[in-house]
């Protein structure tokens, strides 16, 4: 059994010194790469080892607000309706830690084999 793909794409909400310094660190006290990879490692568990729905992608667009929930997925591409309901799934249920900045926006492919 293959673990689906995963590939990070983000978007950051705050453009600019903050996105480009990865020892930028804000009131969570966690820098934005510390942040990105406890984010990845939330999303990896998440993520199950085999699709119901076969094989297939979908890409989520997401916000996480300060205390670390997901509070909206949009998905903007998906091979069919029953990967989107996964990776809607995956990410709704989501608690990260709060996001340097406030708030974080994030981009998510997801491919499954």
């Amino acid at each position: 059994m293959k673990r689906p793909t995963l590939a990070l794409l983000f978007a950051l909400s705050s453009l600019g010194a903050a996105a480009t310094a990865p020892a930028t660190t804000a009131s969570s006290g966690l820098s934005q790469s510390k942040f990105l990879g406890l984010l990845y490692s939330e999303i990896a568990k998440r993520t199950p080892v085999t699709s119901p729905a076969g094989p297939g992608s979908a890409t989520a667009n997401f916000h996480i607000d300060a205390v670390g929930k997901v509070d909206r997925v949009t998905i903007a591409q998906s091979s069919s309706p029953k990967h989107a309901e996964i990776v809607r799934a995956i990410l709704s249920g989501l608690v990260a830690p709060p996001p340097p900045g406030g708030s974080f926006e994030g981009s998510q492919k997801f491919n499954f084999h």
